[in-house]
């Protein structure tokens, strides 16, 4: 029998390990004033200089941090104040954000990708005081933004000098007011506000606490300790508006581990072999870009059959090792083929990468097993904004690929008779900035609502199966998520995103997006000149090919649940077009709104 809350019958529960508390004074400014006390000459942070990474000290962070703190006081941030900030990840954003917190300030992160509506509500809604931005187009658009009733009273430009600006006016400030404010703080006061990335309706803001924070963190270390080493290093390319990416940063600081910037995604394969770095976080995209950049350079090379094989031993291996024995002859191949070809795959990461966390979405049982097997353990969590953000993770000694892991300490899972995730734990939220009805909605009895389905398997491990906003009822009442079904297909190397449609409908349908390159490489593979997605969206043997992608994806689930027809989108889909948030979710309203009438071009011959 199940157990009530509010009306929801719970059907399963499972609580992660003892959680030690944390002091009133743990904020996450002090991990900073720890190290700056204990080890001031350890490097920080890097960025990258004409020859490599240039290092920075802790000292200087945490002199250049001062400096920042006195201007924001100068610049008249009191105690509580949100202070938007809007950049690109880079060092500065982490000075920024850390001396709005040493001011006693709040720090509301704004994607640099963000439009000028969303600007305009995420400074509004916040009420902030004060607007840092990145670039001077950043600042015409936020300036462009922000209404004259707003309570921002000033924007400053990263590129145009605001940190040597805030230096200049807090030379008169004593240093002993920020000392002051960083005293004060206590755990449970509010110091960032993230808004939602907003794949549906306008972003809610998600108050997080240093309680919520430093918590996560915890949780985070005590999860992965066994992997860790004394010589770990850090490197950081997502958005750090982004709360995983945010989680990241505030682990390394507080595991004292030096942390590289890297100059933006596209320069990566350029710049993993220069940091080398031991540990990253990152989003399932990046891992399927490696896997298929891998992928293609072999077939570019006419190696394609040796990767396809090896791919096929690195997953048949780490399978085997997870069920605990190794058959002598694919420990044999195994061994070969690491000299052969798992090497120079590890080398895409830099030589030295131990370890990986994957959030923001699924990354996929076989791709999981793949990179195990080349010898890079990519430990899947699962999350949320409101819950700052880990809630699950897979780690050492409990690694259950196509799940998300087990609860990390402090945590409480529930899965309701519908299939819900429910969560309680030091790192939820207390409910959205300014919104009681939207918050009313997501608690029941103390218990959050994740929105997401899943399921808890006997050793208490979460599967992660849907979304309960997005759970596709079609017109005969089968309820299909397209999650598992979306993920399937992107594991084709020519298939970018892909959306499943069918609310209402006869049947279950999809959209694809293609892979440009990939797209190329198969026009030359095929004898064929190498033309636009638009220009192949009805080709014959294009359409073959795809078939059989949908094909692999539908042996996964009932007819019912079966994709029964899909169209080429004429282009990927972009960040630009705002049909993918800065994480690469698709938007789904977006894309079905863009695409209503080739949607309705699938259905309009019936079944």
């Amino acid at each position: 029998m199940g157990r009530e809350h509010g009306g929801t019958i719970v059907k399963a529960t499972v609580s992660g390990p003892e959680l030690p508390p944390l002091p009133e004074t743990a904020t996450l400014v002090e991990p900073l004033l720890q190290r700056v006390a204990e080890h001031p000459d350890d490097t920080m942070f890097s960025v990258r200089a004409a020859t490599g990474f240039r290092a920075i000290t802790v000292r200087e962070v945490a002199d250049r941090v001062l400096a920042v703190a006195r201007g924001l006081v100068a610049a008249g941030v009191a105690p509580g104040d949100r202070v938007a900030l809007m950049s690109r990840t880079r060092m500065e954003w982490m000075l920024f954000d850390l001396a709005i917190l040493r001011a006693g300030g709040v720090t509301v992160p704004i994607y640099d990708t963000s439009s000028s509506e969303q600007i305009e509500w995420i400074v509004g809604n916040s009420g902030a005081v004060l607007a840092i931005v990145e670039t001077a187009a950043m600042a015409a658009a936020a300036d462009q933004a922000i209404a004259a009733e707003s309570h921002c009273r000033e924007i400053l430009v990263i590129d145009s000098g605001a940190e040597a600006e805030l230096g200049r006016r807090g030379a008169t400030v004593d240093p002993a007011e920020v000392e002051r404010r960083s005293a004060a703080l206590r755990a449970d006061d509010v110091a960032t506000v993230i808004y939602t990335s907003g794949t549906t309706g306008r972003p809610k803001g998600c108050p997080l606490t240093h309680r919520n924070l430093r918590v996560n963190s915890l949780q985070s270390a005590i999860a992965v300790a066994p992997a860790l080493q004394a010589d770990e290093v850090g490197m950081m390319f997502l958005p750090l508006a982004h709360v995983l990416t945010k989680a990241y940063a505030q682990f390394c600081v507080e595991r004292g581990m030096p942390i590289a910037f890297a100059t933006d995604v596209a320069h990566l394969a350029e710049e993993f072999p220069l940091a080398q770095p031991t540990v990253i976080a990152a989003v399932p995209r990046i891992f399927e870009k490696v896997y298929e950049g891998a992928r293609r350079k072999a077939h570019d090379e006419g190696k394609g059959k040796i990767f396809e094989h090896a791919a096929k031993v690195a997953i048949d291996w780490s399978q085997a090792r997870a069920a605990g024995k190794v058959p002598l002859l694919l420990g044999v191949q195994h061994s070969v083929l690491d000299r052969l070809v798992y090497g120079k795959i590890r080398a895409a990461f830099g030589g030295r990468l131990r370890f990986a966390f994957s959030g923001g979405g699924p990354l996929g049982e076989r791709l999981t097993h793949f990179f195990a097997g080349i010898g890079l353990d990519v430990y899947e969590g699962y999350g949320l904004t409101e819950t700052s953000p880990l809630l699950t993770i897979n780690r050492p000694g409990a690694w259950k690929p196509g799940t998300v892991g087990r609860a990390v300490a402090g945590t409480h899972l529930a899965i309701t008779d519908d299939g819900e995730i429910l969560a309680r734990g030091p790192q939820v939220f207390a409910g959205y900035w300014h919104n009681e009805a939207a918050s009313a909605e997501v608690f029941t009895d103390g218990w959050f609502r994740t929105g997401d389905i899943g399921e808890l398997d006997a050793d208490g491990y979460l599967r992660i199966t849907g979304r309960m906003k997005e759970l596709i009822v079609t017109a005969a009442g089968k309820n299909v998520a397209p999650a598992p079904l979306e993920d399937r297909l992107r594991a084709s190397v020519l298939v970018s995103q892909a959306l499943v449609v069918g609310e209402g409908r006869p049947f279950v349908a999809a959209l694809l997006a293609l892979d440009e390159d990939a797209l190329t490489r198969w026009c030359v593979e095929h004898g064929r000149p190498a033309v636009p997605a638009a220009e192949l969206a009805r080709d014959p043997e294009l359409l073959a090919h795809l078939q059989t992608v949908v094909d692999e994806a539908n042996a996964s689930v009932s007819k019912a649940e079966s994709i029964r027809r899909f169209a080429v989108l004429p282009r990927d889909l972009t960040i630009d077009h705002d049909e993918l948030t800065a994480t690469l979710k698709v938007r789904r309203a977006v894309v079905e709104r863009e695409y209503h009438d080739l949607i309705e071009s699938m259905y309009s011959a019936g079944e």
